[in-house]
């Protein structure tokens, strides 16, 4: 067979001369259009090249069929192999293999990259279809947003609700501080997962408070910006809840809901959504296109085939199909699909019949919309082959998006499964993925990163249609059971990826939580089948993937990796318990935490010499470090003895990470802290609480100075953002060391921005000792006094209480002590034992000493 590499420059001397090709120095037989299309694909290399250029390419000034191409590299593949040419579904065809003799240009050495401006998360699809036939409803929703902070849009399922907010959250992306963020909430089925959801869609962090909806609304408080929350009919009343609360909460919050129901909220204007508008009558053309249901069919036909035009030949037909469909922006986008192939006369008389037809078959006390939808989806369906048919529906046990590789496992048949014969393969998969986006049955969802390849997904009412098809198959338990099986795979092969080096660990985030969705439902199917080695699996990955901001369902993932531990504590095991015994380290006052950690060391040491156990022997030892009552000194030095220079920073991070928690000397910790600040920049991890421990490290190590360099740097780097876990963080190291510096002035600001969001990060005890300081700084000895004693209420089952500041509270203690006496001191310490933390503010920053 042909090597994955091929000469251009010979390839093109053989189409010019001797139109043939040489495999393995032996002609191929090919034919010479399909030469023609490997001439084209190779020349491009690397490029994705449409089918429509492609076509031109190899049949200039001929006009030929679709499945003319598809036929040519079929022929293709079977002489090249398969690894040659990749199809992308939706989109065209690009040429993956080597090409020599094509100049490369070098990058300019040592010059690093201009800094980028912090870019702030929209979740917006890339590249949005225009919204058509909505100007109206654009600039009339723009309009009630200017004026309310609370809108929810109200419409049938497959009106366009989701296409309406996402253009105005496009047109006003730079209208607001901190931008618009678009959350969908589909996939949510738990209420209680709602604020952390959102939060992840943010990007921000809720600290692990047992309050998540206060944590949410604290993070938002500050915040300008526009926020939508997409298809919330199925958690009303939890999004009502927290509608309100962030209402009141965030002053400078606005807030978009897409529903088929409003949330009935006092603040809340509800924008109801219409049929798009159709014609009551025949019309020309001209006249026609300004209406936006036809206008919609025009553009979604046009898409599928460029040839198509609307004409006064045509327009009547169009009209009556738009309004056989309720003008509904869904059930269009299905039929447009097909005009090109049947013709606007046959399909308007298609859908006419088919639609009377299901409807009399229909129960008649269902809603118009379902009646509806269900025809135009029906009707759709019949149109599409037996494979189309059986990979559609197949793709019913998709959970959210996924990759064509995930889809070609879960829905090419396979031996051994329970499938008579081997009828669709991964190559018959991917044509009729390719039939179905272009269908509109399935998205082609493309990432902002260039990189990544386009996942695809079924629309929400198709998937409806595609759940009900698979449990009529027969079929549903088999492909529910390779879905878990594939999806488990994944997980797997992401976590080598993440230990090994391959990926950044940012990056890595991203690709993994694209199918954080898929994951939760094979972790629900895997233990349905007492799968354990799959299970642990997912739950490894979960726990690296999931943000911070899912608390609850992190803890619920230890519960059910605790539910799974039957005493084989394999390599699956411990990848697990890695994550779970990170999640406990951030749980305050886990008690299994204690119990976990010595579990996971004595496993490792038993598998230290199997592959990989030196490494998780050394994972195992750095986590036992961050928790004094296990970890020694003699587990530090063991640490030590077994790490490998030559390992990925993504491996040496947890080392670094321990040691640093670890040491008692300050300037090795410092030391540490700045091996792990760039260890983090070369595996490829931006996350900012690593340049706030080292402030707090340098602060520590006697050198204020440079930990204002650092914090200052921190809080430009967070500024303007959503990260207010982070920014808590920054705020009170920064702040730290302009007081260690005796620079009261500087310290305060950062203190009246840090305080009032010290909860959600649960650094309230921290702050107060540094306030004490402040007070004792500036001649205000009653309130240092009563600030010291707050502290020591909520200091008790600390693991770590920091150094610094309880260096800041030393002093804070002893100033005051001298200025007021021991017994005035003790007085009054013992009074602000009872102290609330809403009293805190005012005396921290009182400008006086009240009696």
């Amino acid at each position: 067979m042909l090597s994955a590499s091929l000469r251009f420059a010979d390839l093109f001397e053989l189409q010019v001369r001797e139109r043939r090709l040489l495999v393995d120095g032996q002609p191929a037989q090919l034919g010479s259009r399909a030469l023609d299309v490997l001439i084209a694909l190779a020349h491009r290399a690397g490029e994705l090249v449409s089918k429509n250029e492609l076509i031109d390419l190899a049949w200039p000034g001929v006009v030929v069929e679709e499945n003319n191409l598809q036929v040519q590299v079929s022929a293709l593949r079977k002489v090249l192999g398969g690894d040659i040419i990749s199809t992308i579904p939706g989109r065209g065809y690009r040429f993956i293999a080597d090409v020599h003799d094509v100049p490369r240009t070098a990058q300019a050495p040592h010059e690093p990259p201009p800094q980028a401006p912090l870019a702030l998360r929209t979740n917006l699809p890339s590249g949005l279809p225009r919204l058509l036939g909505r100007d109206e409803d654009l600039a009339g929703l723009g309009g009630v947003i200017e004026h309310h902070r609370l809108v929810t849009i109200v419409g049938a399922g497959g009106m366009g609700k989701t296409r309406l907010a996402q253009a105005l959250l496009h047109a006003r992306q730079s209208a607001y501080p901190h931008g618009v963020c678009w959350v969908e909430l589909a996939p949510l089925t738990d209420a209680a997962a709602l604020p952390g959801a959102i939060a992840a869609a943010l990007g921000i962090r809720l600290g692990s408070g047992d309050a998540p909806l206060e944590g949410l609304a604290a993070a938002l408080a500050p915040l300008t910006m526009l926020l939508a929350l997409d298809n919330a009919e199925h958690l009303l009343d939890a999004t009502a809840q927290l509608a309100r609360t962030l209402h009141a909460a965030a002053p400078r919050l606005s807030l978009v809901v897409t529903s088929q129901a409003p949330l009935k909220l006092p603040a809340e204007q509800v924008y109801r959504l219409d049929a798009l508008s159709t014609p009551a009558r025949p019309l020309p053309a001209t006249e026609a296109i300004g209406f936006g249901a036809i206008a919609l069919f025009v553009e979604r036909a046009r898409a599928a085939d460029v040839r198509f035009a609307l004409t006064d030949a045509n327009a009547p037909a169009v009209i009556e199909l738009c309004r056989a469909l309720d003008g509904l922006a869904l059930a269009i986008e299905l039929a447009a699909a097909r005009a090109p192939v049947l013709g606007v006369q046959r399909l308007a008389a298609s859908l006419d019949e088919r639609l009377r037809l299901l409807t009399a078959s229909r129960n008649r006390d269902a809603p118009e919309r379902q009646q509806t939808l269900r025809a135009a989806l029906e009707w759709s369906h019949g149109f599409l082959e037996e494979r189309e048919r059986t990979v559609f529906r197949r793709l019913a046990v998709i959970a959210g998006s996924a990759s064509l590789e995930l889809i070609q496992q879960v829905a090419a048949d396979a031996p051994g499964d329970g499938s008579s014969h081997r009828e669709l393969d991964e190559w018959a998969v991917l044509d009729a993925v390719t039939v179905l986006v272009e269908r509109s049955l399935l998205v082609c969802v493309v990432s902002d990163e260039a990189d990544s390849p386009p996942r695809y997904r079924l629309l929400d009412s198709p998937k409806v249609f595609a759940r009900e098809l698979l449990a009529r198959s027969g079929e549903e338990e088999r492909v529910r059971d390779r879905h878990a099986r594939a999806v488990a795979a994944l997980c797997e092969t992401l976590h080598a990826q993440r230990l090994n080096g391959e990926i950044g660990v940012d990056a890595w985030g991203e690709r993994a939580r694209a199918d954080l969705d898929n994951a939760r439902e094979a972790l629900i199917r895997s233990e349905a089948l007492g799968d354990t080695d799959a299970a642990l699996a997912i739950i490894a990955m979960l726990l690296f993937a999931l943000p911070r901001t899912l608390h609850a369902e992190r803890n619920a993932l230890c519960d059910r990796f605790d539910a799974l531990d039957g005493g084989d504590h394999g390599p699956l095991w411990l990848q697990a318990s890695l994550g779970v015994a990170m999640q406990y380290l951030n749980s305050v006052h886990n008690p299994r935490a204690e119990a976990h950690m010595r579990r996971m060391l004595e496993a490792a040491r038993a598998q230290v010499d199997a592959p990989d156990g030196r490494f998780n022997l050394y994972r195992a030892l750095a986590m036992s470090l961050t928790m004094p009552p296990i970890g020694r000194d003699a587990d530090a030095d063991e640490l030590c003895a077994l790490e490998d220079p030559a390992w990925p920073p993504q491996r040496l991070h947890y080392g670094l990470l321990g040691l640093m928690l670890n040491r008692a000397d300050p300037q090795e910790q410092l030391r540490l802290g700045h091996r792990i600040v760039a260890n983090c920049e070369a595996g490829g991890d931006a996350n900012p609480i690593y340049l706030a421990n080292l402030a707090d490290a340098q602060l520590l190590a006697g050198d204020p100075e440079g930990a204002v360099r650092t914090g200052l740097a921190l809080l430009a780097q967070l500024q303007p953002g959503r990260d207010e876990y982070s920014l808590a963080y920054a705020r009170l190291n920064t702040a730290a060391a302009y007081l260690a510096l005796g620079d009261t002035q500087a310290f305060r600001p950062l203190a009246q921005q840090g305080w009032p969001l010290a909860a959600q990060a649960d650094l309230q005890r921290y702050w107060c000792e540094y306030l004490s300081l402040l007070a004792a700084l500036e001649g205000r000895p009653r309130a240092a006094a009563r600030l010291a004693g707050h502290v020591e209420t909520g200091t008790a089952g600390l693991l770590r209480f920091g150094e610094n500041e309880a260096l800041a509270g030393t002093r804070a203690q002893q100033l005051a002590r001298e200025a007021l006496g021991d017994a005035e001191f003790e007085r009054l310490k013992a009074e602000g034992a009872r102290l609330r933390s809403a009293d805190i503010g005012a005396l921290a920053f009182a400008l006086t000493d009240a009696a």
